[in-house]
């Protein structure tokens, strides 16, 4: 009787393998759902450099170690390394510099959000430090509402809320905190 229970036992077993065996198949429409379902990126990349252009001329350069994409109904680009983003005039000279430790580019709405040790810095030499930054290309903005520390012309403004044009050329800071004289300060 043993003997019996026992081959039972094993037959049972063999059946469910062959099961699990020919019930498994690879369905790329099924893959790519649950890739959604679980947030993982579609594609991944490392040390990017990507160049866009407006009229057939330069006007951003984006460098990060790593990227992410995200397909979805909001589609986006993760760098969790950081950016680099340099921007050009028409004639091609560089005219402002964005570097991030994180950032995430929406692409429906062509916005960057820039987070963590912050720094954009203009043609003049000055420059702007935050832990978060929105860089919205299709209004051709630059904005946040958090803190900012900005040193220019032998001083540092500091404040709360910033906006300015996509090349640091004209901002403006919605609540200044204080200023700063470095050349009197001991």
């Amino acid at each position: 009787m043993r003997l019996h229970t026992h081959g039972t036992y094993k037959s049972i077993a063999a059946l469910l393998g062959l099961a699990v065996l020919f019930s498994c198949q690879t369905n790329p429409v099924e893959m790519e759902a649950l890739s959604k379902e679980l947030n993982e990126p579609t594609v991944s990349t490392t040390d990017i450099e990507w160049f866009y252009t407006k009229n057939g001329k330069a006007s951003f350069k984006l460098n990060s170690p790593e990227m992410f994409r995200f397909d979805g109904e909001e589609a986006y680009l993760e760098f969790p390394k950081g950016i680099e983003l340099e921007s050009y005039e028409s004639e091609g000279d560089k005219d402002a510099y964005l570097r991030s430790d994180y950032a995430i580019q929406h692409l429906k709405d062509n916005l960057i959000e820039a987070k963590g040790n912050v720094l954009l810095q203009n043609v003049k030499g000055e420059k702007l430090e935050t832990e978060y930054l929105i860089w919205d290309e299709a209004k051709e903005l630059i904005y946040t509402e958090e803190f900012v520390k900005i040193t220019k012309n032998g001083q540092v403004i500091m404040g709360e809320g910033f906006e300015s044009d996509i090349y640091f050329s004209e901002y403006t800071l919605k609540k200044s905190r204080g200023i700063i004289n470095l050349d009197h300060a001991e």
